[in-house]
């Protein structure tokens, strides 16, 4: 089993089965320029790494994701189901919020939703990829050393996730949208924290069919 399918995996017995095969949508550096390019990326805001584009086409979804050489090398040289570190996170973290973003894409598209492209969709993709990639990062690590670390291990995986964002993009509803997403992420994840394995389940279901300004409110916090 590929790491992505494993990770698919854990999302649908979490959630629902997306009904796509993600390993399916993978596109290389020149579809994905193309793609960036359509959707009014200026370069200096194009993702490096990764990156998962959406598009509602009549009555379908066309869902797409891009993983850069790099990022693919660095997890095939340091294999995060067998060891987790410094080299390495910061490319797991960017690998699992694309299917993060194209899992809860298909599901919300799948019960109905259709407004794929509104930036509000876009923020509250953003947010749920941060909770997700929070607590699966943490699963990686139970896998790998149990709960060897505890606190000083959830405080790492929580400021790289959260420490390491940046916010200078051109465009400011872009700017907007990652500061947004990041704040009630990061809020909803402490939450989450102080709850027990079957509420944080409970929590964490909520959370998915919230819409944004529900996602807020479940993070006790205002939208601007």
């Amino acid at each position: 089993m590929t790491l992505l399918e494993e990770v698919q995996g854990v999302m649908e017995r979490t959630y629902a089965p997306a009904g796509i095969d993600l390993s399916t949508c993978i596109v290389g550096r020149r579809r994905s320029s193309d793609l960036l390019q359509a959707a009014g990326w200026a370069p200096e805001d194009q993702p490096e790494d990764a990156c998962t584009f959406l598009r509602r086409e009549n009555d379908s979804l066309r869902l797409a994701i891009f993983y850069s050489d790099r990022l693919i090398a660095a997890l095939e040289a340091e294999n995060p189901r067998e060891s987790i570190s410094h080299r390495n996170i910061g490319y797991l973290i960017a690998f699992l919020e694309e299917i993060t973003h194209a899992i809860h894409a298909a599901l919300w598209f799948g019960s109905g939703y259709r407004a794929v492209e509104a930036e509000s969709f876009a923020c509250a993709l953003e947010a749920q990829a941060k909770v997700d990639t929070y607590w699966l990062v943490r699963r990686f690590c139970r896998c790998l050393a149990g709960e060897a670390g505890g606190a000083e291990v959830r405080a790492w995986i929580a400021d790289r996730l959260f420490g390491d964002e940046r916010f200078a993009y051109r465009r400011p509803a872009l700017a907007r949208r990652y500061r947004l997403a990041h704040r009630i992420a990061r809020l909803f994840v402490r939450r989450t924290e102080r709850m027990t394995p079957g509420e944080r389940v409970g929590a964490i279901r909520a959370f998915r069919v919230a819409s944004l300004a529900e996602k807020a409110r479940l993070a006790r916090c205002s939208l601007p």
